[in-house]
């Protein structure tokens, strides 16, 4: 049920409208509709996917039937993701759109490449100094708005820029190790990747708490406008993810 939103009011109902006065005298009704911090659940797919793709790059672990195992976990996080983003869209959260969205079709893009390999449709999964150039193109494309997302996430949190940061840079070295076959890059982008996923984690389990017990659990470091005061973060209705712009 859309739940309008007076601006005028300190307070929110289920029945407020807000009246807007256009130039020419046109009376406009504004209807906002609170909903769930949509990166809460983004962060937590991002995590889970990062995770294991960042750990088989680092190489700690990986058998031939890694990617039958693999792809319908990490396609299911990457709609996760991709669902998040749309939500993300709802609340006016450009940066988590961009984000989830982007890293979002990359799972799903990574899990059907699994697939592919698993059927033998491609003949090897480049992980262990193979040349694969057209894949090395994926990360690039990638690494490249993530670095933009680093460069964003500067008005909003420190724990953002942390794990958008490590992903840009692990991103930008696993680009490199397939086009140059170098392993020991493809490691140390694997291990970015999977700190980066910690991190995400981290900051989506601090949000959960917050949102839970309507107060901080655990430190965001926000920045910028969005920066904390001892008081709780939220304000019931009023402050909610899709009446406010952003979460």
């Amino acid at each position: 049920m859309a739940t309008p939103y007076n601006a005028s009011s300190s307070t929110t109902t289920t029945t407020t409208t807000s009246t807007v006065v256009g130039q020419q005298g046109i009376n406009t009704t504004i209807f906002v509709t609170p909903i769930a911090a949509p990166s809460i659940l983004g962060l937590y797919a991002f995590a889970g996917a990062a995770a294991i793709v960042g750990s088989r790059g680092a190489h700690w672990y990986g058998i031939s039937q890694s990617p039958l195992i693999f792809w319908p976990f990490i396609l299911t996080l990457g709609i996760v993701q991709v669902l998040t983003a749309l939500w993300a869209f709802r609340a006016r959260d450009n940066l988590a759109t961009v984000f989830h969205g982007v890293w979002g079709a990359f799972f799903i893009a990574y899990a059907c490449l699994n697939l592919f390999f698993a059927q033998g449709t491609l003949a090897f999964l480049a992980t262990d100094g193979n040349r694969f150039s057209e894949f090395g193109m994926y990360w690039i494309t990638v690494a490249a708005i993530t670095w933009v997302c680093v460069a964003a996430s500067f008005a909003e949190s420190l724990i953002w820029v942390l794990f958008t940061a490590c992903m840009a840079v692990g991103a930008t070295m696993t680009a490199c190790a397939y086009f140059t076959t170098s392993v020991g890059i493809l490691k140390a982008g694997g291990y970015l990747i999977f700190i980066s996923a910690a991190i995400a984690f981290y900051q989506a389990t601090a949000w959960l708490l917050e949102y839970q017990y309507g107060r901080p659990i655990l430190p965001s470091l926000r920045l910028g406008r969005h920066r904390l005061t001892e008081t709780a973060l939220l304000n019931r209705g009023f402050g909610e993810p899709g009446v406010k712009k952003g979460q």
